[in-house]
């Protein structure tokens, strides 16, 4: 419910929406956007101590005040969760004329380009609020202008989904012109296109990034005058006629608004081509999507492939001129051409500002005498770091699109290093918002063009119950069991004669994992589908996952006061389980589909994790099945985001399977930084992406397995400390457990033994199990010390 103050905001907002007179929101050429740029000047007499406005634009703005850009938004919405912003101006504010602007760019709606930005049928910007005595509402005193010079050209190869990258060139400009209000008339309960709600999650934060490094360079200026010049110490002029071409490397793989300033003595002009990549790859088999990629920063035998913005500017004698893209970049590479006119230019300055969700890191890793973890543990936090922006992102550099199967892993993550929660929150309140008539939550949301994966509607509800377990919130928890149970529904409808799920519709995506087994076929074109029950529509990963998460949400409805269909959902688990063990199981393993139809393709690991999580073999048999099917080279790979729930199982199983499996567990991180990755790659089949945040598993383990901190009670209230003193020698780490708890774990060699440590910041409920022992309940303290 809102507050009254909240619901004004809202109210002098809507009746404030305007755009542009004579709009057409289409193009005959073929770009998915295109910029408006509203501005509005005024003077000020003095600086207000105070200057709060509140704003929104449909599709996305850049704030510009005074010409600093202080802000970029609204975050992720829809048409019935359209967020808007709220900012203090009055630190950019001057005494005199001051000038803001709001670029707005808008993508069409009846367009399919520009995927993760959400739009309604209207294009719209609005504002109210006050700088001193001056009324800032958009619907009086403003101007616009439609930016011509900018495409965002769809059909690119490497592209698809977010269709940012620009095609610049010098064109006439607009005349500037009045904004017309919408004025909607939201009476007896119609809604307003946008149904606006306060920002749920902080402005991102910005950061300096370091791009000065040279690769490949061919210009007649030198390496040491271009990282002179890169690196913010001086400008550098370059000569009439001439081109010049080279690689700059950041230190790191970022996430960043990038700002070029040039100048010039006489008019010119110059031609830019700015191409951005990850890093350097070998011959992909299938660009964009199947590539080949070793060291990535081996310039002398890789290729620098990537999608790329073409800009022609016009450079006017004495004046300043900048070319910042509309949206920030992804790059650990960036190939920077460019061909000056027929007179010298100046390159003023270059600035790449890293933007990203404010990560406000409470965890910390310390293990002395490992070559590799800690170097695990902070590549584990950048590759976060870069997958958040205003959602939890798939992959910055492709999609920018929230998917639940990615985020219920990736927020607890969060979770442990962070202890925040709003932007989860979001996240699973926008899924919610998502349901679609037959009971599912769409797979990425907000998503411009809709998409059903049925897997990840449990998912969804595994970020709830991971959310009430970490902080506890029972009334938010609680108003999504209807949601749930429509799930639910869902999947019983598709209980077939033998007990399993199965005849799920076309165009719902049955994605288990990317597995090289798994690719399209001309009669099954959906990969990552597990190939044996293709042609039965039949796949046991369904089944297991749809049990694993009725026993889930079975604890959570007793937890929350919704018991009456807990004992529902047992039963059906229990039924669920009874008919895989018959159907699916060949006597020593659980096959993709039922076990009649298996062949050398219908093992794979998933479905003996998922079964161990199930709760379907006794646990001396799940320690049997995970050891073979991780050693048996028959049987389809989990790929990294499943290793997450491998992981699970391993533990599930027991100590002995999981502490020796841990030693092998990480072979493929140590290999991609040994290949100077600075994120963690999407998966070793296709190798997409090399920012990935589903990859950031270690941090669970080193956390919750490693260090042992298990929380085991409703918001973070109680834990079971069960530290693996045998995987590490010394250790030093700090666990978030909630908003406001942080659990300090250390341990390192004392006599014949380890002295053990655990502070909590606030007193809780622990019961502790050092190796080989009990568990032994201390009750409510906020230390414990071990001499083992």
């Amino acid at each position: 419910m809102e507050s009254l103050g909240v619901q004004k905001t809202i109210n002098s907002l809507q009746a404030n929406w305007v755009w542009v007179p004579n709009w057409v929101d289409s193009s005959i050429i073929s770009t998915a956007a295109r910029l408006v740029s509203f501005t509005r000047r005024f003077d000020l007499h003095s600086i207000p101590d105070e200057a709060i406005l509140h704003f929104s634009a449909d599709t996305r703005y850049k704030l510009f005040v005074n010409g600093s850009r202080v802000a970029v938004g609204p975050s992720k919405g829809h048409s019935t969760i359209w967020y808007y912003d709220s900012l203090d101006i009055a630190p950019w504010l001057r005494e005199g004329k001051n000038d803001i602007e709001f670029l707005v760019i808008r993508y069409f709606a009846g367009s399919r380009g520009g995927m993760p930005f959400e739009r309604t049928t209207f294009p719209g910007f609005t504002i109210i609020g006050t700088a001193g005595d001056v009324d800032l509402k958009s619907a009086k005193g403003w101007s616009a202008v439609v930016d011509e010079s900018r495409q965002y050209p769809t059909g690119l190869v490497d592209d698809v989904f977010l269709h940012i990258n620009e095609r610049v060139s010098p064109t006439a400009i607009n005349n500037s012109v009045t904004p017309i209000p919408y004025s909607f008339k939201t009476l007896n309960g119609e809604l307003a296109p946008w149904r606006l709600q306060p920002r749920a999650i902080p402005m991102p934060e910005s950061s300096p990034v370091s791009v000065n490094s040279i690769q490949n360079a061919h210009s007649t200026t030198s390496n040491d005058d271009w990282t002179s010049y890169l690196s913010g110490n001086r400008s550098l002029t370059l000569l009439p006629s001439t081109e010049h071409k080279l690689d700059i490397q950041a230190d790191v793989h970022s996430t960043a608004f990038t700002r070029w300033t040039f100048k010039a003595k006489e008019d010119t002009q110059i031609k830019l081509k700015l191409t951005y990549s990850e890093g350097y790859e070998l011959e992909p088999r299938m660009y964009p999507w199947l590539r080949t990629k070793a060291n990535r920063t081996d310039s002398k035998n890789g290729l620098l492939l990537g999608p790329y913005d073409e800009v022609v500017l016009d450079i006017p004698a004495g004046k300043s001129t900048s070319y910042e893209p509309f949206w920030f970049r992804t790059f650990r590479l960036i190939r920077f051409d460019i061909s000056v006119g027929e007179n010298p230019v100046e390159l003023v300055s270059f600035e790449a500002t890293q933007v990203n969700y404010p990560l406000a890191v409470k965890g910390s890793w310390k293990e002395p005498g490992d070559d590799y973890s800690e170097r695990i543990w902070d590549v584990s936090i950048r590759t976060l770091r870069n997958c958040m922006f205003d959602g939890y992102s798939d992959c910055p550099f492709y999609e920018q699109l929230q998917y639940s199967g990615d985020s219920r892993s990736v927020g607890l993550f969060h979770f442990l290093i962070s202890g925040d929660d709003r932007l989860m929150r979001q996240a699973i309140t926008n899924y919610a918002a998502s349901i679609t008539p037959e009971g599912l939550t769409q797979s990425r949301f907000p998503s411009h063009v809709p998409q059903i994966i049925a897997g990840f509607s449990l998912y969804w509800i595994l970020q709830i119950c991971d959310h009430y377990l970490f902080f506890g919130d029972t009334a938010y928890s609680r108003s999504f069991v209807p949601r749930i149970d429509g799930v639910f529904e869902f999947f019983d409808q598709h209980i077939d004669e033998l007990g399993l799920v199965s005849g799920i519709s076309e165009d719902v995506w049955q994605y288990c994992d990317w597995v090289t087994t798994w690719g399209a076929t001309d009669e099954h074109p959906d990969k990552g589908v597990p190939s044996s029950g293709r042609k039965s529509n039949r796949h046991t990963y369904l089944s297991l996952l749809y049990a694993y998460v009725l026993g889930e949400a079975a604890k959570l409805l007793r937890q929350v006061g919704r018991s009456g269909n807990a004992e529902e959902y047992e039963i059906r688990a229990q039924s669920l389980r009874k008919a895989i063990k018959k159907h699916c199981y060949d006597g020593q393993f659980f096959t993709d589909s039922t076990a009649d139809i298996a062949d050398d393709l219908a093992y794979s690991q998933h479905c003996q994790v998922f079964a161990v999580l199930a709760g379907v073999p006794p646990a001396e048999e799940a320690q049997r099945l995970l050891t073979q099917a991780f050693s048996d080279a028959r049987f389809s790979k989990c790929s990294y985001v499943m290793m997450f729930y491998a992981l699970r199982a391993f533990a599930k199983a027991g100590d002995k399977v999981y502490e020796d499996y841990y030693s092998t567990a990480w072979i493929p991180w140590r290999r991609m930084l040994d290949n100077n990755l600075t994120t963690w790659e999407e998966d070793d089949v296709r190798q997409r992406s090399d920012c990935h945040a589903w990859g950031s598993v270690p941090i669970y383990e080193y956390c919750t397995q490693v260090a042992g901190v298990q929380p085991i009670a409703a918001g973070c209230s109680k834990i079971l400390f069960k530290p693996r003193l045998g995987l590490s020698e010394n250790l030093g780490v700090k666990v978030a457990l909630g908003k406001d708890n942080v659990a300090t774990v250390s341990w390192a060699k004392e006599g014949d033994g380890k002295r053990v440590n655990l502070t909590l910041l606030k007193a809780i409920e622990v019961i502790s199990q050092l190796p080989n022992g009990k568990e032994e309940k201390h009750g409510l303290v906020d230390s414990l010390h071990f001499l083992y």
